[in-house]
């Protein structure tokens, strides 16, 4: 497939009126990724109202899906489109999206959204769009943009001018994503990966190595630290396999053939330097099919649906609306939906970490290390203890490294998510406080949800006393 990567109406017309000059290109918030923590190492105890006669000793196990899910869907967006923010993200997180003429389409930046400069025919879905964590606590769908670090467009101004109605150049296509952009569409949780590369040296598998450290070197200067481990293959070619697989830091890949199909419930190993098949679809009405016939395969034998995708449109946000209405939070509820180094990261940890279970008496403790890991971001596990139900609980508390802790009944026992990302609580009094500065209905959404993340606790409590 031939494309032109990173083309886009980047200045209006010489001889039209242009909008007062009123540009940002200051670094906004990121959570800090540099900083998060490696190697956790998690304590939960519970203490159990009574033993019941007869129980046995406790097992503990990590299920193929986080929070127990039997469908896997993964969407990686290519060529670092600006509608990965302004409508992929925007859909998924209840920011405004674009219903104008499909011939032309406009686009905005995190700056216009922060300023209400937003384009003429914008309006929003009306609601947030996830699955659960499987205890009615919201979980929103996370998807993949891949990155240009080495094209001067990441680093370009936006420009901005509330109520400047004159003409709507400002709200053009882009050549890409901004770096500002990136920020917040990782802020939510989702994920980047690297995809063309800008050498025409690509014989050269020595090359495309430097150039990949180049790129991952431009990419931590710009999110302060964070890296790429995941690496999505542009228009099939394999010397960016060959390249990727060579590269320290590439650890997943996806490409459209010649790859592996993942199926969850059959994954016995950490997946380390495997490359997942992906589809490219017409319409994205496609993919109903794929899930409704995904989901006719029992959860053993279930394919993961990832879907590879370029431009997204108005018609893309009603299909996810589709999968929240459906199989996600307001539907089946059956559907995990994270970026590929988030399955990534989950399945290495399943594989990997160090989980016991010991229960003394009415005592039962659980210790869950981590292992420690370059350029990991998503310290977090489901654990299903079977025999345990959550009426015989009388309390349940951990210790300072889990920052986030839901538990309730699953099958025949009990299942735990934990999460121990460092900041979870900093990232939560962001929001809190982005809201009591403009309080409208999105930013006090946000606000909500990410202060859901965190475990039960009196600083949980203050936070959310803020946003009565």
């Amino acid at each position: 497939m031939k494309k032109n990567l990173y083309t886009g109406e980047k200045n209006p017309p010489n001889d039209e009126n242009l909008p007062p000059n009123n540009e940002s290109s200051k670094p906004g918030y990121l959570y800090p990724f540099s900083k998060e923590i490696s190697g956790a190492e998690a304590e939960i105890t519970i203490n159990l109202a009574s033993v019941p006669q007869g129980m046995k000793d406790l097992d503990i196990s990590l299920p193929p899906l986080k929070y127990n899910k039997s469908l896997l869907f993964m969407l990686t967006q290519d060529d670092c489109k600006q509608s990965a923010f302004s409508m992929t993200w925007a859909a998924i997180n209840g920011k405004p999206i674009d219903v104008s003429d499909p011939n032309k389409k406009y686009y905005y930046d995190v700056e216009n959204l922060e300023a209400g400069d937003l384009p003429p025919s914008a309006y929003t879905l009306g609601k947030t769009l996830g699955s659960t964590d499987g205890f009615g606590n919201e979980v929103r769908f996370h998807f993949t943009t891949t990155l240009a670090p080495q094209w001067d467009f990441m680093r370009a101004p936006a420009t901005v001018n509330p109520g400047y109605k004159e003409n709507f150049f400002r709200f053009y296509m882009k050549a890409g994503l901004r770096w500002n952009n990136v920020r917040e569409i990782l802020n939510t949780g989702n994920g980047i990966a690297f995809h063309d590369l800008n050498t025409l040296a690509l014989d050269h598998v020595d090359s495309l190595v430097k150039h990949f450290a180049n790129a991952q070197k431009i990419t931590q200067q710009s999110l302060d630290g964070r890296g790429v481990k995941f690496f999505a293959e542009p228009n099939g070619d394999k010397r960016y396999l060959t390249a990727a697989v060579r590269d320290p830091d590439m650890e997943t890949m996806v490409a459209q053939t010649g790859a592996t199909k993942l199926i969850p419930y059959q994954v016995h190993s950490d997946l380390n330097k495997m490359t997942f098949s992906r589809v490219f679809v017409n319409h994205s009405s496609e993919v109903k099919n794929l899930v409704i016939n995904e989901l006719a395969v029992d959860p053993q034998q279930r394919a993961a649906v990832h879907i590879g995708v370029h431009e997204t449109d108005h018609e893309w946000a009603q299909f996810l609306m589709w999968l929240n209405d459906s199989y996600g939070q307001e539907g089946t509820d059956v559907l995990w939906f994270p970026s590929q180094e988030e399955y990534y990261e989950y399945n290495y940890y399943r594989q990997h970490a160090d989980v016991q279970i010991n229960r003394v008496g009415t005592e039962i403790k659980i210790k869950v290390k981590f292992p420690n890991r370059k350029n990991f971001y998503f310290p977090a596990l489901t654990l299903n203890i079977p025999g345990l139900k959550k009426s015989m609980i009388a309390s349940i508390s951990s210790n300072e490294q889990v920052t986030g802790l839901t538990y309730g009944d699953f099958a025949d026992g009990l299942s735990i998510n934990l999460d121990c990302r460092k900041f979870l609580y900093d990232h939560a009094d962001y929001y809190v406080k982005r809201y009591l500065s403009k309080r409208t209905k999105t930013n006090l959404e946000d606000a909500r949800y990410h202060t859901g993340a965190l475990k039960e606790s009196v600083q949980k409590r203050d936070l959310l006393k803020l946003l009565e």
